[in-house]
């Protein structure tokens, strides 16, 4: 089971507090100018970790320390597409930098001290087929569920969580979770796969209209903004507008 890479203990599944409204009636495309910050080098977006620039942000999280700040992340997913998110750097209290980057599908997050090796997962991304739904995607990752789970999991929708999309998750039904139960009384327990549920970490889905993003939160809280991962769009002008 994947785990993500975090700093504070965080609760399960079901998450906390209502949902948020997006953050996002600013203009959709980036601006020439950068009036704090710096422009990052991908998109040209300020470096400031301002809500506008994403779909959403969960305005409720607090910054670790009080030398931490937010700050804009983005990485490459191609030439074209980009994902941009906030996320929480610390270096004003001296701890390391957190790096972010793109391998094979995922976003991948490491201290800056730390080889690539020890990178830990924070998100998989899955690009949706016309006339997918981010639900039918989750479900085909069922495959790689034991096999006596395979058809008695489901989608669960998650209806607390704040994101820019739909959460959901892959969980099992009500007759598996109470076999799962009474089989590990005082244990935590994995059900539907490693893009399913475990008692042992959060982990979830998001459906978004291009993308179905699977959120691997691990145990803590972590340095970034779970609802603030923002797809962006080089249109052939060179302008980076919001996508999904």
């Amino acid at each position: 089971m994947v785990r993500g890479f975090a700093a504070s203990t965080l609760l399960m599944l079901s998450g906390c507090g209502p949902a948020e409204t997006p953050a996002s009636t600013a203009a959709e495309t980036t601006s020439p100018a950068c009036p704090t910050g710096s422009p990052l080098p991908i998109t040209g977006l300020c470096s400031d970790g301002s809500a506008p620039l994403f779909r959403a942000i969960d305005s409720g999280i607090e910054t670790f320390a009080p030398r931490c700040v937010w700050r804009t992340e983005e990485v490459s997913l191609s030439p074209a597409e980009a994902l941009v998110f906030r996320a929480q750097n610390c270096s004003g209290e001296g701890w390391d930098h957190m790096l972010y980057s793109h391998v094979a599908g995922y976003l991948k997050v490491r201290q800056s001290s730390l080889p690539e090796a020890d990178s830990g997962f924070a998100l998989q991304i899955i690009p949706l087929a016309t006339g997918e739904t981010a639900e039918q995607a989750a479900l085909k990752t069922l495959d790689k569920a034991l096999g006596g789970q395979r058809d008695r999991c489901e989608v669960r929708l998650l209806t607390r969580r704040k994101l820019a999309g739909r959460a959901f998750a892959l969980a099992p039904n009500a007759e598996l979770e109470a076999e799962l139960n009474a089989a590990n009384p005082d244990e935590p327990w994995d059900a539907c796969g490693p893009n399913g549920v475990t008692m042992d970490a959060v982990q979830f889905w998001e459906g978004r209209k291009y993308h179905a993003l699977f959120h691997m939160l691990g145990q803590d809280t972590p340095f970034w903004d779970p609802a603030s991962f923002t797809f962006y769009r080089k249109g052939n002008d060179g302008v980076w507008s919001k996508s999904d």
